[in-house]
């Protein structure tokens, strides 16, 4: 064991004899939660919230504390494995990096660079040193197939910050504790926290406190959610919806006031705005949305002379077809009211990281298929299959996917797992083997974050406060085990195309050091002075319109392409076509105890009823269509057909299913060939992928249009 690592775990103290605690950051979604793990003589014994965290441990939920169940999971990859026919056998890492550098090399010289692409999940987020070495490999092996998670639900935030605003990364932040009127569409923070607002701990709370003190909360979700049930008001609009009662909202506050006259006339392009907005139907608006037309005009007053108030959209409508103009519609009604970069607003926090200068926009590329723009940098993943299977210069014929399952969390994952079976190569950098990598001819193991030192950086910029904490390793990896960087880094070497080649010896210490002092913030060494973490300081905004990197430095109001999809989908009928074969729209739903994919295969949480299987409806549909609770069904789109249990709830307003996504994918023994798990069904089957936001490239993994019938 590094003695470095054993003097660290010493200096924060035992809890017994024989006992170790571990202070570091959990690793599974943005709030990055301060975790104390126990262990006895090298052993896990259990993980706790760190309370002397200064800032995140508040959220500490089911995830991070059965977090060691991945780790210690019986299927866990363990060295490298080469698959000979259909089977896998182990190799050493010197035997994969020679392969596959070599594959990888003769793929390049004879198809070019764009034959070798790659795809990053989540999870690879949560380390800063892997998703830097991730993305200049394929920034050094020179390909344009870069595919990431962001086109599976958060495209619409980067899209938004692109043409409005100059960067693909810039994320506006609720101002949590002075806000008076929050309107939050298509979000559940009672179950996901705040965490998709950036680092906001105890953010679900603090809301809560607010609407106790007075301020309104309104939730906007076709199911009556956990949150819906704290909110003072809840409006059950359909899926895709969202944007109709935006623009009816946009329409009241242009045609009565107040708005903010200054901030008005300080963007550009807010007069095409008004003129589309004022110009539509009121009523039909409130139609398409399933309200009155006095609720949107009521809705729209509160908001306008709400002392403060923020409206912020969430992977509900971000996943649907319409997501671009829900996010796009969200920002313009904060921006006529006074709510951007405003206290008790939404706000742009510039420093220490100010990620309008460091991550500036990425001008869009269309594919070579479809014609589908990148978004960030990255094609869309419903993309991927064509790329595959089209001949021609630029066909996919090697991929890697780093810490991602995309046949699970994409739409069609049918097609996308045929199209990877034609591939030369497909190299899986994971602890498991998952469905996306059952046709991989080699599977590289990686480390846990428990595993891993080091200081995911690249979050900095997304707290509500500038905190940063250095995650020290509870365990060793098992022997023989490499973090992706490592791997990345040595195959990339081997070919003849090291990576950031002007560092003599580029490791994970030297480039997140780089960042950090790129930052202004401590060393990785100096952080273990403060092993909790360390706030730098207080958090400023009102800064936004100075750092823009728009082209005339102004807001932009009214972007091109979303002016047009607004135009088109406003001639769009009031009601779906489809609507009388499938009368129903799927949506998805979360549970506390799963993330996506990554954990619902992984780890052994028990949950009172079996999510995975279900689809829940409303009684009034259930009666119509002769359904009974616990009735096995079959659930048929213009895609696939999936079986599931109906399980009838008022909590769903009639017209919607809910079905989780994540379930229905399985784990496999690589050695034996076998699957040790799968539970549920996927729902992603019944999702196309043609049917999408033709500007993030996102499906309608919320919104695609079902029948339900008896199995």
């Amino acid at each position: 064991m590094n003695e470095n690592l054993q003097e660290l775990r010493r200096s924060t103290g035992g809890t017994g004899a024989g006992v170790h605690k571990t202070i570091t950051v959990c690793a599974i979604c943005t709030m990055r939660c301060g975790l104390e793990v126990h262990t006895r003589d090298g052993r896990f014994e259990r993980i706790v919230p760190d309370r002397e965290n200064p800032f995140t441990w508040r959220d500490f939920c089911i995830k991070g504390a059965t977090a060691n169940q991945a780790r210690e999971h019986p299927n866990r990859l363990l060295t490298p494995m080469r698959r000979v026919g259909e089977r896998y056998v182990p190799a050493t890492y010197e035997e994969a990096v020679e392969d596959i550098s070599a594959r990888v090399a003769g793929i390049i010289d004879q198809h070019g660079p764009d034959a070798v692409g790659g795809y990053f999940g989540n999870p690879i987020c949560f380390s800063s040193a892997n998703l830097a070495f991730a993305e200049e490999f394929l920034k050094r092996l020179g390909t344009r197939n870069k595919y990431f998670f962001g086109s599976v639900d958060e495209n619409a935030r980067h899209v938004a910050g692109r043409e409005m605003y100059g960067g693909d990364y810039c994320f506006l932040q609720i101002d949590l504790d002075r806000c008076e009127f929050y309107m939050l569409i298509g979000a559940n923070p009672a179950v996901s926290t705040m965490s998709w607002c950036g680092m906001t701990p105890d953010g679900w709370r603090r809301v809560l406190k607010r609407v106790e003190a007075g301020a309104e909360l309104v939730i906007v979700d076709p199911r009556r959610t956990e949150s819906a049930a704290k909110a003072t008001q809840h409006l059950a609009c359909p899926p895709e919806s969202d944007w109709a009662l935006l623009l009816g909202m946009i329409q009241v506050i242009f045609r009565e006031g107040p708005y903010h006259a200054q901030d008005c006339a300080d963007a550009t392009g807010l007069d095409q705005v008004r003129e589309v907005a004022l110009g539509a139907d009121l009523g039909e608006l409130a139609a398409r949305c399933d309200l009155s037309v006095d609720a949107v005009e009521s809705l729209a007053r509160r908001f306008a002379r709400a002392r403060t108030a923020v409206c912020v959209p969430r992977t509900g409508p971000a996943i649907g077809r319409n997501g671009t103009l829900t996010e796009w519609l969200s920002h313009v009604l904060n921006l006529i009211t006074g709510r951007i970069d405003r206290p008790g607003g939404v706000v742009f926090y510039d420093s220490p990281m100010n990620m309008l200068k460091v991550r500036p926009a990425v001008p869009p590329e269309p594919s070579r298929v479809r014609g589908l723009p990148t978004v960030c940098g990255y094609r869309s993943l419903a993309e991927l299959p064509d790329e595959i299977e089209t001949p021609g210069p630029g066909q996919l014929k090697a991929m890697f996917i780093i810490a991602g399952n995309p046949v699970g969390a994409g739409a069609d994952g049918r097609r996308l797992d045929a199209a990877l079976a034609k591939l030369d190569l497909l190299v899986s950098v994971d602890m498991f083997q998952r469905e996306s990598h059952r046709h991989a001819h080699w599977l590289i193991p990686t480390t846990h974050f428990l595993e891993r030192t080091e200081v995911t950086v690249y979050l900095l910029p997304n707290g509500e406060k500038p905190f940063v904490q250095k995650a020290v390793a509870a365990f060793d990896p098992p022997p023989g085990v490499t973090e992706e960087w490592q791997f990345l880094r040595d195959v990339a070497k081997r070919i003849g195309r090291p990576l950031y080649p002007k560092m003599e010896n580029p490791t994970a210490a030297a480039i997140i050091d780089r960042a950090l002092q790129a930052s202004g913030a401590p060393s990785s060494a100096e952080l273990d002075a403060w092993p909790h973490g360390l706030v730098l300081g207080e958090r400023s905004f009102g800064r936004l319109r100075d750092c823009l990197n728009t082209p005339d430095g102004r807001i932009q109001a009214c972007p091109p392409i979303f002016l047009a999809q607004l135009r088109e989908r406003l001639a769009e009928p009031v009601v779906r076509p489809d609507a009388a074969e499938r009368p129903y729209q799927i949506i998805s739903r979360r549970r506390l105890q799963m993330m996506n994919t990554w954990l619902a295969e992984t780890t052994g949480q028990t949950m009172r009823d079996k999510p995975g299987d279900l689809i829940e409806i409303h009684p009034a549909d259930a009666a119509r269509d002769g359904l009974l609770d616990g009735m096995r069904v079959r659930v048929r789109s213009a895609t696939g057909e999936v079986e599931a249990v109906v399980r009838v709830s008022p909590a769903i307003r009639s017209g919607s299913a809910v079905m989780e996504q994540g379930w229905g994918m399985a784990l496999y023994d690589a050695a034996s060939g076998a699957v040790v798990s799968r539970e549920g069904v996927s729902r992603n089957y019944l999702v196309s992928g043609e049917d999408l936001d033709e500007i993030t490239g996102v499906p309608r993994l919320n919104g695609t249009p079902v029948a339900i019938v008896r199995a």
